[in-house]
């Protein structure tokens, strides 16, 4: 029954936190591993296994969005031109078709960067004890934290849906693989450096998401075999309803809320588990 109820803490943990830009992977790891006592690599896996519940939950929320992307003409336009990405002007590109090419980039960016990062953090995270493993990633919340106290005064004039911008969220997310480094807050961040409004940069963000995650998912499940249990089913389901009713508030909550304070909270709890 115990462990019933830690698993249901687990889902409601997901279901609050992945929309906030504190590494909803990187805390939970911390709690799989001290709390659940599971190894350094099941706890790895948990923690992106449970972003199915959100992830069904983001698409829930922002299926009207998903739908004016998906239409035939932007996607025979998003292959069409599959291989002329360098030469379409952005004055030449309705507004759907546009974000969803810019998707499409960012999305494999983050796929090339984050394979590569998991297979090699998975190999070796075992000979890891879990004191250290919280080092790290108070440490990497630290770095995030940083991002995101300085996007909010550093930022470019003008933000364009360009090559270059996708290319660089890609970037920024695929690292994000990295427990502690939260993928909302290096996405958010790199936008507002960009010049994105806080409200296009979580929309953005969550958006690219959306794919990114889905992929990942199977290609975990592919690769490590179909682990699934009963309490961590209990767990997706926990966070797809917990995540479904607190998206829209804590999404317009962390739009106002500077976050770094928490993920310096945060790591220096981690870091002096360490110590201590």
């Amino acid at each position: 029954m115990n462990e019933i109820i830690s698993y249901i803490i687990i889902g409601i943990l997901q279901g609050v936190v992945e929309w906030l830009p504190i590494s909803s992977q990187g805390n939970l790891m911390v709690y799989l591993s001290n709390v659940l006592n599971l190894s350094s690599q099941l706890s790895l896996n948990y923690s992106i296994l449970l972003h199915i519940g959100t992830l069904l939950a983001a698409i829930v929320y922002f299926y009207k969005e998903i739908k004016s992307l998906l239409t035939v003409k932007n996607i025979s336009l998003l292959f069409k031109y599959n291989f002329k990405l360098l030469k379409i002007k952005e004055s030449n590109l309705d507004k759907d078709f546009s974000y969803l090419r810019f998707i499409f980039i960012t999305v494999i960016v983050t796929l090339l960067i984050s394979g590569p990062i998991y297979f090699l953090i998975s190999d070796g995270i075992n000979n890891f004890n879990i004191l250290l493993i919280n080092l790290i990633i108070g440490l990497l919340l630290f770095i995030t934290g940083f991002l995101i106290f300085f996007s909010r005064k550093i930022f470019s004039k003008k933000p364009v849906l360009s090559i270059k911008n996708s290319f660089l969220l890609g970037l920024f997310q695929g690292f994000s693989i990295l427990p502690g480094l939260s993928r909302s807050g290096l996405t958010t961040s790199l936008l507002l450096f960009r010049g994105f409004s806080p409200e296009k940069a979580f929309r953005i963000s969550f958006l690219v998401s959306i794919p990114t995650i889905f992929i990942g998912e199977i290609a975990l499940l592919v690769f490590n075999g179909l682990f699934f249990s009963p309490y961590i089913l209990i767990s997706i389901v926990v966070s797809f309803i917990v995540g479904y009713f607190t998206i829209d508030l804590l999404i317009k909550f962390a739009k106002k809320i500077n976050f770094s304070y928490f993920c310096f909270i945060l790591g220096f709890i981690y870091i002096l588990t360490y110590f201590i």
